[in-house]
């Protein structure tokens, strides 16, 4: 089947009478999942699976696909105005978007985010649909010296989200590497920081540790300082004024369509090398848009560029994740890797097959991405007015329920008493974190990075050698970190000229 035919076949299914009705259950569904802390697009799929034995090959990818894309925009919408990111991939928006809704903006902060959301997943969509003839081509250059590289730049990262005190941030992110090696190491089998507890030979669950850093401690802060989430000064926001700043916000993305499409490349090009993922996507897109920003010193105080470039980066990830798991059978994250079960149950193989005798599945599937997360923009729209009017709500009362959905959303991540153990554990150490001025982002991001980085590191010696980085891939990035350092080194010290 040629391309131009696929489409056709593939954007008719997809808007067929057989189809639709799953993608909108399934886009309802995973909206719904992410606005629940400490589930992911992972488990949205996974509850999906066993529905999927009697299905045809096009609604059943709908469903499937459909819960997965729209779970980031659940998770957008939460994080903004609750500081609880659904999701680990919207830890990035907690910098900017709750310091917005402080600021009485939260309207305009979810419909740039959920705008972001859509746009981005259009671009990563349309992105696989370009690069399908090219893929399978391109991504077996990516081996572990090219990820470490590419994972050592996102660390660089680092210096970026603190460059007012690069020296705490650079702790910070330090920190985060630390804990990260905690657990079993997986090329030595030896055990590290474990303190003989079963529960730490896996490492620390992701999921607890970002509801911890980011929404129990904001938590902490919240019952500490009284008040409500919305700074008193500015009042509780009517019906009216909610929807009329959604429109300014989806107004202000579009405006900023420039940066939106910068975001979405660097999204999709993550997306599809494998074992970076969302989160790393999310803090690199960040740290772009801070750096290309006329107005940097107000990130991480409430600018909307934070909140389009972590969303836009968010979606797009998954069309570049697509295509590594289309192409040639390489998930590149848990959710891809469900995804491939899936496609087995549908009595689909990736590869050869999928990108020529299937393409009209693979447009489904893209379209699937693109309508989704429209049907999602639409549901959040409806689903604003309600939750933002609980953000008045005194802390008192607010407080201790958050922290139970908290609590609730880090045990229904694995069932496991231990991750909420974990979670009030970094809830203090990101309390503490916030009032000494620490970046919680920075740790975030070297503990996401951790295990790629060692991983990778142990690899790329093994086959390349100690001097792996001067292969001509890994090479042309260290000069992309270094410049990028170099830049950033720079612009430090022509503020503190105009400082003084």
């Amino acid at each position: 089947m040629g391309i131009l035919e696929g489409l056709v076949s593939g954007f008719a299914q997809a808007i067929s009478l057989e189809v639709l009705p799953f993608l909108i259950v399934g886009s309802i569904f995973g909206m719904i999942i992410g606005i629940i802390p400490g589930l992911s697009g992972h488990f949205a799929m996974a509850m999906l699976i066993p529905f999927l034995y009697k299905m045809d090959p096009a609604p059943g990818i709908a469903f499937l696909l459909a819960a997965h894309a729209t779970v980031a925009q659940g998770g957008g919408l939460t994080a903004i105005l609750f500081s609880t990111p659904g999701t680990g991939q919207n830890a990035a928006t907690l910098l900017d978007g709750p310091p917005m809704r402080e600021q009485g903006k939260a309207g305009v902060a979810v419909g740039a985010a959920m705008t972001s959301c859509f746009l981005g997943a259009t671009f990563g969509a349309v992105a696989l649909a370009l690069l399908l003839p090219v893929l399978q081509q391109v991504v077996l250059f990516f081996g572990p010296p090219e990820i470490f590289v590419l994972s050592f730049l996102a660390l660089t990262f680092i210096a970026v989200l603190g460059k007012e005190d690069m020296t705490r941030s650079l702790i910070a992110g330090l920190l985060g590497l630390l804990v990260s090696m905690i657990g079993i190491d997986n090329v030595t089998n030896q055990e590290r920081f474990t303190f003989g507890l079963l529960e730490l030979y896996d490492g620390l669950p992701l999921v607890p540790v970002i509801l911890g850093l980011f929404a129990v401690a904001e938590m902490f802060d919240l019952f500490v300082k009284g008040g409500s989430l919305v700074d008193k000064q500015h009042g509780t926001l009517s019906a009216g004024q909610t929807q009329k700043q959604i429109f300014e916000g989806i107004g202000i993305a579009f405006k900023k369509w420039w940066l939106v499409m910068r975001c979405s490349a660097i999204g999709t090009t993550i997306g599809i090398i494998p074992g970076l993922g969302s989160a790393p996507a999310a803090f690199i897109a960040y740290g772009h848009a801070k750096q290309t920003s006329k107005s940097k010193e107000t990130f991480g105080k409430g600018n909307i560029e934070g909140v389009i470039g972590a969303e836009a980066a968010n979606d797009a990830v998954e069309g570049g994740a697509l295509a590594s798991t289309v192409a040639f059978g390489i998930p590149g994250s848990s959710s891809m890797a469900i995804l491939l079960g899936g496609l087995f149950i549908l009595g689909l193989e990736t590869g050869v097959d999928m990108v020529t005798t299937d393409v009209d599945i693979v447009f489904v599937m893209i379209f699937t991405v693109i309508f989704g997360n429209f049907i999602g923009t639409i549901f959040g729209m409806f689903l604003v007015n309600p939750i933002a009017r609980a953000t008045s709500i005194r802390s008192s009362i607010m407080v201790p329920i958050l922290i139970a959905v908290v609590v609730t959303g880090a045990f229904a991540a694995q069932g496991s008493l231990f991750d909420i153990v974990v979670t009030l554990i970094f809830g203090v150490i990101g309390y503490l974190m916030k009032i000494l001025n620490y970046s919680r982002a920075a740790m975030l991001i070297g503990y996401v990075l951790g295990h790629a980085v060692e991983k990778n590191l142990y690899l790329a010696t093994q086959l390349k050698g100690t001097f792996f980085f001067l292969s001509p891939i890994p090479l042309t990035l260290c000069l992309i970190t270094l410049g990028f350092i170099a830049y950033n080194v720079y612009g430090m010290i022509v503020d503190r000229e105009r400082q003084q």
